[in-house]
């Protein structure tokens, strides 16, 4: 258990719960996250098994980090999901191309739904019984998993580090190598990413310029309404309003590649006019198009 923890903590997962921990062992062992199946389980047997069971867990982890760049369990959108991806890896050493794409495609459609708000143990190995299927080459069906996403959603969410769609959203971001609004240069998803520190994060219509103009607070921390980007620039932007600072600041040379590389609509109109209404629902649309391409 102490080069387990050693290893959850080098990672950024100290606080993996204990809970998760067991019910990785019961699915590893028993195919059976239930709760009654961990306790039946034989002592000795769990005794012999435990280095591999440890084993699945820190490649589950080095999966999500290297695929999706988490470094900390604060971005992980659902602790669920380190189970079903730890029994994958005690059945498989190295995935196959097809089977890291569907591994992809589980764990995106998974972070964004609320798989996990009911009937927990079930949907566990739900996901348990997709995996073997998986790792013995067989057809998973990953079109029984859907994505409950939405425009809607998107637009209306608060980002709150409370909710799974929030740190989902961040990892989305990260995935399409953000540039720094104010210079074009790569933003360092590590620091971004080691934690859930808001300094790294930016309202891309400022929080002060939307109160001047009367927007409720619930609406300017929507979702769409974020950025990643270091607290330097983030100082350099402060309130300017968009008409100012998407002209003045962002490099007109590199506009296009920075703007794209947030997901961020390209109609220069949008920022001149201030208008913040239309940025939302177009960037909505925007990430929701590339979380469709990343599900289907």
């Amino acid at each position: 258990m102490r080069d387990l923890s050693d290893i959850l903590d080098s990672k950024g997962f100290a606080s993996l719960p204990d809970k998760v921990i067991l019910q990785c062992l019961g699915g590893i062992l028993a195919d059976d996250a239930r709760t009654k199946t961990i306790l039946s389980l034989d002592p000795i047997m769990v005794r012999d098994l435990f280095d591999s069971v440890g084993a699945a867990i820190a490649a589950a982890i080095d999966f999500l980090s290297t695929e999706f760049k988490i470094q900390s369990l604060e971005l992980l959108p659902h602790l669920q999901q380190v189970v079903p991806l730890s029994y994958f890896f005690s059945k498989v050493n190295t995935p196959t191309g097809v089977q890291v794409e569907t591994l992809k495609k589980w764990f995106w459609k998974t972070s964004f739904s609320r798989r996990y708000s009911a009937q927990t143990d079930d949907k566990i190995n739900s996901d348990i019984s997709f995996m073997k299927l998986l790792a013995s080459g067989l057809d998973a069906r990953i079109s029984s998993y859907t994505s409950e996403l939405s425009a809607d959603i998107l637009i209306n969410l608060k980002f709150t580090k409370s909710h799974p769609y929030t740190r989902a959203l961040l990892l989305l971001l990260a995935q399409r190598a953000p540039l720094d609004l104010t210079n074009g240069s790569a933003v360092d998803l590590g620091e971004s990413l080691s934690n859930f520190n808001r300094k790294e994060y930016h309202h891309i219509f400022p929080r002060a310029f939307l109160r001047s103009r009367g927007v409720s607070a619930d609406k300017a921390n929507s979702l769409c309404n974020f950025c990643f980007l270091p607290a330097g620039s983030n100082k350099r932007i402060s309130s300017k309003e968009p008409s100012d600072y998407i002209f003045s600041l962002v490099p007109e040379s590199y506009r296009k590649q920075i703007l794209e590389s947030n997901m961020m609509p390209l109609r220069m109109e949008i920022y001149s006019n201030n208008n913040y209404d239309e940025f939302i629902s177009n960037r909505a649309q925007l990430i929701g198009q590339f979380v469709d391409s990343l599900v289907v």
